[in-house]
């Protein structure tokens, strides 16, 4: 029961419990993680993803792999999901490891990318 409180505080009021670092009976459970609006929009963003796919597989099941595209391989929705995140995390570290500019132009190029690969891949 405690489990589904601290789940429910979380979901209803994120920004009081990630500024704290505590769930509502006061015990510290995220202050060994730097969790900050974007960290939160972040796996936010990737859960979304996921859930949109486990949808449309409930949906419409199967996902026939395609021709192959730019990447030369046959490839399904979940595929071309990974590839996406896996690409975009390789970009951002790219990112940071050439550039200096902000992050949010590396987020950009991963969007774009992730819409190329939808669309070709």
């Amino acid at each position: 029961m405690q489990r589904l409180i601290l789940a429910a505080t979380v979901l209803l009021f994120p920004q009081t419990v990630f500024a704290q670092n505590t769930d509502p009976t006061g015990v510290s459970f995220l202050g060994w993680m730097a969790w900050t609006w974007q960290t939160a929009l972040f796996f936010t963003c990737i859960a979304v993803a996921l859930l949109t796919m486990t949808v449309w597989e409930i949906a419409k099941p199967g996902g026939a792999p395609r021709e192959p595209g730019l990447l030369r391989i046959d490839t399904t929705r979940g595929d071309r999901l990974f590839i996406s995140l896996l690409s975009a995390a390789y970009i951002h570290l790219a990112w940071l490891a050439f550039f200096s500019g902000p992050l949010w132009w590396a987020s950009i190029i991963a969007v774009i990318w992730a819409a190329a690969v939808a669309k070709w891949v």
